[in-house]
């Protein structure tokens, strides 16, 4: 039976993020970026770059408005490594923090390990599985940009909120009518900003 969802006892306090460049390293413990293994001016060159799902492959686009730069939630994914790639509009930002334990429920990451990294539009990124994510990008100017977002069906996910503490475990994300929610230790109510 899922713990009782405490009230919230007081204003949420802010942790502010710093945006950072998206290089290599830096994105490293999230995933990885993606690109071409060489570029010779004298041929065509494929690369295979790793993608995993446990499930359908799905393709959709996503718009994305400018429309804040604040959020309390983040969310995994167990099935997928879930690649982004910005096609037009204004520079954006992704949160992340490194995967914790899929196997525990209860480990999430403290607020002091989530960064936030001005995406590329010109190099596309996959989360490694079970990399904690922003739910959005968030657009730093009007009017939005637009993402090609590859993933999976059935889509199981975990979606972790600072503000109140709750964690939900679904099944497939968008298909669960009541997902699994318990109580998790995020500490006291918390808002990020950018």
């Amino acid at each position: 039976m899922p713990n009782s969802v405490p009230a919230p006892t007081s204003a949420p306090r802010r942790h502010r993020l710093v945006i950072e460049p998206m290089t290599e390293e830096s994105f490293a413990p999230f995933g990885r970026l993606l690109a071409s293994s060489e570029e010779p001016a004298d041929r065509r060159v494929m690369t295979a770059l790793p993608f995993e799902c446990d499930g359908r492959t799905t393709v959709h686009a996503i718009w994305q408005p400018c429309a804040g730069r604040s959020f309390s939630r983040l969310e995994r994914h167990f099935g997928v490594t879930q690649t982004f790639v910005q096609v037009s509009g204004s520079p954006s930002v992704v949160c992340v923090a490194a995967p914790t334990d899929l196997g525990d429920l209860q480990a999430v990451p403290r607020p002091e390990e989530v960064r936030a990294f001005l995406i590329d539009p010109g190099r596309p990124f996959a989360f490694a599985r079970g990399t904690w994510h922003s739910l959005d990008r968030y657009v730093l100017s009007p009017p939005g940009a637009t993402f090609v977002i590859l993933n999976v069906d059935p889509n199981p996910t975990q979606i972790v909120d600072y503000a109140n503490g709750t964690s939900e475990r679904h099944a497939d994300l968008g298909a669960d009518a009541a997902p699994a929610a318990t109580v998790v230790d995020t500490g006291p109510p918390l808002v990020f900003e950018l």
